[in-house]
């Protein structure tokens, strides 16, 4: 106790320094740290965490003056930010993440606040989002978004309706995906903004709300937008609200779709689907020619995905006119997504050999894709030719 009272005594003694000669600045110093004199630099965390036990918040604010070390900082603003009632702490984590005379924000400070929904923090943000000094605005309406606060979606709602900068707008425009409102202002958006990059944000803000006026804006998108981008996006967002009248649309545009942005969207919707109208769509994308490799892939990845006996089944069928498609030229290893006899054998082992002997009675094929069945056939266990083919490799006996 005696203790105690003489760290008291030497705390209120220093309050009142008598040394004059510093008066003018020392003091006011003193009397907003209550005599804490900060440190001039701060390396490790656990610091942070013992001036914040002694009540030095000035101390550790220390800390987010380490540019070197964006871990640091990023701790640091977290634990400050746990003490909102101390002026210390939020003035100094204010002014760490916007500089409206440097024209900096700190990135790792933001990220540090994250999902605190402190509206003061996030007022302090959004000055960045509007000085065109800040090359990475767009990372900022981010982090803005991330902190959830109401004030910082209000400003993300504002910079999507003024701010020339397309990237920036848009990514205003999908930081109020996690807000919750502003329905209207993504309609309009998704509907009248002169760039595809920032409807297509707009429909990704859109994802999970299903008012009626929603899904029949996310639907006209999906397919009537000039963008291919916004297409694949509207697409996106409106199979996500799982309603069985969206098939048909998923389905035509996964034919039909010229861009395979939307192609590889529809696909993916159906992704491991168990419904055998979803199964027998992916079929029939299995079965047309298609060139995109990023598409085939992903329907061979949404097949194989599937638990239904019907997917399994329509990989087995699909081994010969999938291979006549596209192994014709070159050896299917150097044919990108093209080995749907692994994506079978993958998903039901048990019925490969059958599978791929099936196919291999089809005839019909180059002499690479006749290389490649026999080598399957070989791999399961049976015999079969494996014939030599231009540009392979003769290897000497």
């Amino acid at each position: 106790m005696g203790e105690r009272a003489h760290s008291r005594l030497v705390r209120l003694d220093c309050a009142v320094p008598e040394v004059s000669v510093f008066k003018k600045f020392l003091i006011p110093a003193l009397l907003l740290t209550a005599c804490e004199i900060p440190p001039a630099h701060v390396e490790l965390s656990k610091d942070v965490d013992q001036f914040v036990v002694r009540g030095s918040f000035a101390s550790a604010c220390v800390a987010l003056d380490n540019e070197d070390n964006d871990d640091l900082r990023r701790y640091t603003a977290r634990v400050l930010e746990q003490h909102p009632a101390e002026l210390v702490a939020n003035d100094c984590i204010c002014n760490a993440l916007y500089d409206a005379e440097a024209h900096t924000w700190d990135a790792a400070v933001a990220d540090g606040i994250r999902g605190s929904k402190r509206d003061d923090f996030a007022v302090c943000l959004s000055g960045a989002l509007t000085d065109a000094a800040i090359e990475d605005r767009d990372r900022a309406a981010v982090l803005l978004a991330g902190i959830g606060a109401r004030d910082g979606f209000k400003a993300l709602a504002e910079i999507a309706k003024t701010e020339p900068d397309a990237g920036v707008r848009a990514a205003a425009v999908r930081g109020l995906r996690g807000s919750g409102g502003y329905s209207d202002s993504l309609l309009s958006i998704l509907k009248d903004d002169a760039e595809g990059e920032v409807r297509a944000a707009a429909a990704e803000a859109l994802e999970g709300r299903d008012g009626k006026d929603v899904v029949k804006a996310l639907v006209r998108a999906a397919k009537r937008d000039d963008d291919g981008g916004v297409r694949a996006a509207a697409l996106s967002s409106t199979v996500k609200l799982k309603q069985l009248s969206t098939d048909e649309l998923v389905c035509e545009l996964m034919i039909n779709d010229p861009d395979e942005r939307v192609r590889d969207a529809a696909v993916r919707a159906f992704h491991g689907s168990k419904r055998p109208s979803s199964i027998d769509c992916l079929k029939e994308r299995l079965l047309t020619l298609e060139e995109s490799e990023t598409v085939r892939a992903s329907t061979l990845a949404a097949l194989g995905a599937s638990p239904r006996d019907e997917a399994a089944l329509a990989l087995c069928d699909s081994i010969g006119p999938f291979l006549r498609h596209y192994v014709k030229d070159k050896l299917q290893d150097d044919t990108p997504a093209s080995n749907i006899i692994e994506t079978q054998n993958n998903r039901d082992w048990d019925r490969s050999y059958d599978c791929v002997m099936k196919a291999k009675r089809q005839g019909g094929y180059s002499c690479y894709a006749r290389h490649h069945l026999g080598v399957w056939v070989k791999k399961l266990g049976g015999n079969a030719s494996t014939p030599w083919c231009p540009g392979m490799v003769k290897v000497a006996r």
